[in-house]
């Protein structure tokens, strides 16, 4: 049995022909019939029944593609690793970061560091707090600034700030005169939600406020807090949205204000589990707790 053979069956598998698989493989379609029928030959069961002008796999086939699936997740797991090694060797530091957090707070951050590390590489990668996980899970990036989550595996959280959301208001309305405001100051007006991310569910926010006798129309939702403050600032509604954006946004179109009783949430400094952390990844570290000391987000107090 040979890599060859095995290729040209996942081919076929994933397109569904000879033709499709050929063209993949940059091969002449006799060439994978011949790999193919060598493969069978080989494993001692067919593969493939032909019914009209279409292949259909076997059962066999079926059983055997779910174990060929897995090696090959096994060789892409070994290119990841060695391309992260090559990236190492050429001093590349992977950063992992929040839509978010990736305007507004990563931007500084990189200024300082680059400033320390002249010589070295970054590559910023703007992911969804889940994806960021799942990427540290696998060994992918270096170190990350997401949401705080639950204990997971393969995953280290060290917390970084406890960040009081904002409330951000279209310049003219009514409660933008107000230094402070507070969740009663909300009922009846239309807010925009944050879609389901983790433990940024507003669902769970909106039903608090149901359950004090605040409504609000909740008829616009976006899953990240830059379309928010845009879109208060074109006056569609208010928003409760994350501070770190909030110095970008104030006074275009939009006046912030703190927000009583607070709406908190938490987020960490991430690591993978499963390899060290280089001195140049908690260098990065530092750096992003000690933008926050210097420039805090609006209205933390």
């Amino acid at each position: 049995m040979r890599l060859r053979q095995i290729e040209a069956f996942r081919a076929t598998m994933n397109t569904g022909t000879i033709t499709g698989a050929a063209n993949m493989m940059a091969v002449t379609q006799p060439s994978v019939s011949r790999l193919i029928a060598d493969l069978e030959l080989n494993l001692g069961f067919r593969l493939f029944e032909r019914k009209g002008s279409r292949l259909h796999p076997t059962e066999e086939a079926l059983r055997f593609y779910q174990e060929v699936e897995r090696t090959f997740a096994g060789i892409d797991q070994l290119e990841a690793v060695a391309e992260r090694i090559l990236q190492e060797q050429m001093g590349l530091l992977s950063v992992l970061s929040t839509p978010a957090l990736a305007t507004s707070l990563m931007p500084k951050v990189l200024k300082r560091f680059h400033e320390l590390y002249p010589e070295t590489k970054v590559r910023l990668e703007v992911r969804m707090p889940m994806e960021i996980f799942r990427h540290l899970q696998s060994n992918a990036g270096d170190v990350a600034v997401s949401n705080h989550a639950a204990e997971l595996p393969g995953v280290i959280q060290e917390p970084l700030i406890d960040a009081a959301f904002v409330c951000v208001i279209p310049e003219g309305h009514r409660l933008a005169k107000k230094d402070v405001i507070t969740h009663g100051d909300l009922d009846g007006e239309t807010l925009i939600g944050l879609s389901s991310e983790g433990v940024l569910n507003w669902n769970k926010i909106f039903k608090k406020f149901r359950e004090t006798g605040i409504e609000n129309d909740n008829w616009l939702s976006t899953q990240h807090s830059g379309s928010g403050y845009a879109l208060v600032a074109e006056k569609l509604a208010i928003g409760i949205l994350e501070p770190f954006s909030a110095r970008q946004w104030d006074g275009r179109g939009v006046v912030i204000r703190p927000l009583r009783p607070k709406i908190t949430f938490s987020f960490s400094l991430c690591f993978s589990a499963n390899k060290a952390k280089s001195s140049v990844a908690q260098d990065f570290a530092k750096l992003v707790r000690q933008q926050l000391v210097d420039e805090p987000p609006l209205h933390q107090d």
